[in-house]
Parts: structure tokens; sequence; C-alpha cells
């Protein structure tokens, strides 16, 4: 989680769950977005049911910060 204007929230960008968000995933964004895949995908970060420039840039930018799960 980040903290943003005061509120919490959680990182995107990791579609292949391997919890790392790295190219391999910006990769497969790229691919859908290329595409133009619609509806309920995993490389929908943004919830609008189309996979875009948008989303790749949520991955691209977790992916630049080396942000990746933490477990116990």
């Amino acid at each position: 989680m980040v903290l943003v204007s005061g509120d919490y929230r959680n990182y995107t960008g990791d579609v292949n769950q391997d919890d790392v968000v790295d190219l391999s995933d910006v990769a497969i964004i790229d691919n859908d977005a290329f595409n133009f895949a619609t509806g309920y995908i995993v490389s929908d970060l943004n919830y609008d049911l189309l996979a875009d420039i948008t989303d790749l840039t949520f991955a691209d930018n977790n992916a630049f910060a080396f942000v990746q799960v933490e477990k116990p």
C-alpha cells in the first residue's frame, strides 16, 4: 500500500500474479491493448472494460518502482 493524498491505496499491475510487477506484466497489457481487448480481463487495471495506454502506464510505473509482494 502507498499513502496518496491522505488515503492508502493498493499497488496495481501484477496481472500474471507472480508477486512482482515487471516486464512480463507490461507485455501482457501491451498485447491486450494492441489487440483492443475488452471485457473483464486481467490487463484492465482501471476497470473501464478496455485494455489501453492508461493500464499500461499503471503497470509501467510500478515496474519501474520495483513493486513486489513481501510476505512474512
